[in-house]
Order: structure tokens, then sequence, then C-alpha cells
């Protein structure tokens, strides 16, 4: 059977928050019954978007992690909602807004039910399931998004998990993971992983310049675990690292090898490795 998906590359994504202006530009002041009832115009958000920031001057990079309800299929808050919550055959995870008339948030593990005093009900992310249901392919959110950093896909579950594994598709944690969310990610290490970065330069007929092409190898416990050569500014960076320790060696031809040990905990900018 069919199941909806939302697949977010963080890669994409550059923090432009049209998606949560556009679901509030749907929900607020909206009444889609029998799905649901407007939505706060302030302090109530169905999806969030969080900043992290990467190293550190002059090697900097910002990635941006969107989260919505998961909609998933082991959904606690369908458990254990006394039939205040449902799941749909689609997948969709709605709250019936007859039913919901006490404070469902805690049921949620994610945080992502949130209580509306305004109009006395629980409320979540509903996949614009109105929207969908009169024949569009995508929630409003995705729809808005001006880089494609959101989809939804309309799947069976086999044709998802082929797709899972072409893309390299993941999610959050192992909580994520264990109640069957329905929202993956691309390009995940953007957010959750470390990087290690330099730069190489050489002198050449009496000045500094970038060493473009130079072999850098990065090395774990002696063993090498991954090689690169710098850009045209003379520029390497090793990405989705974990905390711990590393060798480098910077190892151009005609060059005697340049070797440093360093201990990451955050991504960090390596500093001018001169040659």
């Amino acid at each position: 059977m069919k199941r909806r998906y939302f697949v977010i590359d963080i890669e994409k994504c550059i923090g432009c928050f049209n998606c949560l202006h556009a679901c509030k530009d749907e929900h607020v002041g909206n009444n889609w019954l029998p799905v649901t009832l407007p939505q706060k115009l302030h302090e109530q958000y169905w999806l969030t978007t969080k900043e992290k920031v990467r190293g550190q001057h002059p090697m900097i990079d910002v990635a941006y992690l969107t989260e919505p309800c998961g909609h998933c299929e082991e959904a606690l808050c369908v458990q254990k909602g006394n039939g205040a919550v449902y799941r749909r055959e689609d997948g969709v995870v709605l709250i019936d807004q007859s039913k919901a008339t006490g404070d469902l948030s805690k049921l949620c593990p994610f945080g992502k039910i949130s209580w509306n005093e305004e109009q006395g009900v629980s409320q979540k992310c509903t996949f614009c399931a109105h929207l969908l249901d009169e024949g569009w392919e995508q929630p409003r959110c995705a729809q808005a998004c001006p880089l494609g950093a959101l989809q939804m896909r309309y799947e069976e579950r086999e044709d998802m998990e082929k797709y899972i594994k072409q893309e390299g598709l993941e999610q959050l944690d192992f909580a994520h993971a264990a109640a069957k969310s329905a929202v993956w990610y691309k390009n995940l290490y953007r957010y959750t992983s470390l990087f290690a970065g330099g730069t190489v330069v050489k002198f050449e007929k009496g000045r500094e310049i970038c060493f473009e092409g130079c072999l850098v190898v990065l090395y774990k416990n002696g063993i090498p675990v991954a090689q690169t050569e710098t850009d045209p500014y003379g520029d390497f960076k090793f990405d989705r690292l974990n905390p711990g320790k590393y060798e480098l060696s910077v190892c151009p031809k005609g060059y005697r090898a340049n070797k440093m040990e360093f201990e990451i905990n955050e991504s960090r900018y390596l500093g001018v490795f001169r040659m």
C-alpha cells in the first residue's frame, strides 16, 4: 500500500523560512475541518528550522534542519491518544479536532504536538491533508520552497526503500527510526557530522601562492581513511567525521610531507600548511 513520505535535502536548504511562512499562510485564520481548525498566528509552529554553523574563519559552512511532524507508522500519539489521534491509509497522522480537547503535547516524544488555547484543541502538522485530498502532490511548505529542498513522495514501501538506498537518505536518530517516521533526510551529515580542513601554499618565484592539486591523506589510528586534493585556492576539506583523534599528511610530489595530529569535538579549520 502506498504511503506518503517527506524528503528534505539539507544541502539545498538556505534557511529562507518560506516553508514556515507558507504553513502560517495556509492555516492561520482558515478552518480546514475535518482536518484541522485554524492555527495560532504566534507561538505555534507545525514545523521548525534550526541553524547549525560549522568551522571557523576562513572555512565555515551553515546547515539548516527542518523538522515537521514525522507522521510515524508506530506513532505513540496514536497508540496513547484514546481515539483523538488517528492514522489514515496513506500514512498521514491527524488529530480529530472534535476529540482533542485536552493537551496531547506530551504524547509526542519529538515535541511536534502543540496546544492551541484559542481553539481549545491540540494540533500538529497535517501534511496539508485537505490539499492532498483535492489532488495536490505537495503540501504548502514544499510547494513554497524555492530550491526544492522539501519534497513529498507517495510511494509503495518497496519503491521507497529503493529510493532511500539510491539517495543515501537517513533519519535523525534511532528514536525516529524506531517510530518509523515518514521524514527522511538527504545530506544529513551537513548537520550531524564534523569536518576538518585547511589550506596548502607554496613559495614560487619569491612569493606565496595557493597549491592546487596537492595530495592530502587523513588517518585514523594509523590507517588511511580518506584522501583528497587541494582545490584551486589550495583548500582541502574532510567531511562526515566523528569526534576523535586523527592524523593528517600533506604530501605533494617533490616536497617533504607535512604531518600533524589533531583532535576534533567540533568542526575545525586546521590552518595553513606551507610547503
